[in-house]
C-alpha cells in the first residue's frame, strides 16, 4: 500500500511488514497515527523484537537459517547425483510474538 497513510485508508484493520525494515516504518506509522492496527512483520531486529515486546506489533515470521541450510545441501547432494528435485522445498519458518521469543528454538533463529 505504497503512500497509503491511516487517516486516507479508516478501514484499515492491520499492515504486514514484508522484511525488517518495511515492518518498522510500518511501526513508525502505526505509532505516529495513534491508531489501533494489528502489526505483522517478517524476519527479526533490535527495533521490531522491542515492538512486539510493548505491544505495538503482534509478532512476526522469521527464516529459519538452519533449514535453509540443511535444504541446500540436501538439494545440492541430489543434483550431484543426478537425482530429480522437487519444483518447491519448504525450509521452514517460525512464528514469535511476546510469548515465545524467549523459547530457545526461537531465540537461536533471533538476531538484532
Amino acid at each position: 500500500m505504497t503512500g497509503a497513510t491511516a487517516s486516507s485508508t479508516p478501514n484499515l484493520k492491520g499492515i504486514f511488514g514484508a522484511n525488517e525494515g518495511s515492518a518498522e516504518g510500518a511501526a513508525i506509522g502505526v505509532k505516529e497515527s495513534g491508531k489501533k492496527l494489528v502489526l505483522i512483520g517478517f524476519d527479526s531486529g533490535k527495533e521490531q523484537k522491542e515492538d512486539i515486546n510493548s505491544g505495538l506489533m503482534l509478532g512476526a515470521i522469521t527464516q529459519n537459517p538452519v533449514g535453509i541450510g540443511k535444504c541446500t545441501v540436501d538439494s545440492a547432494v541430489k543434483a550431484l547425483k543426478g537425482e530429480k528435485l522437487p519444483k518447491v522445498i519448504d525450509t521452514g519458518f517460525y512464528w514469535y510474538d511476546k510469548s515465545n521469543m524467549t523459547d530457545p528454538k526461537i531465540a537461536a533463529v533471533l538476531y538484532d
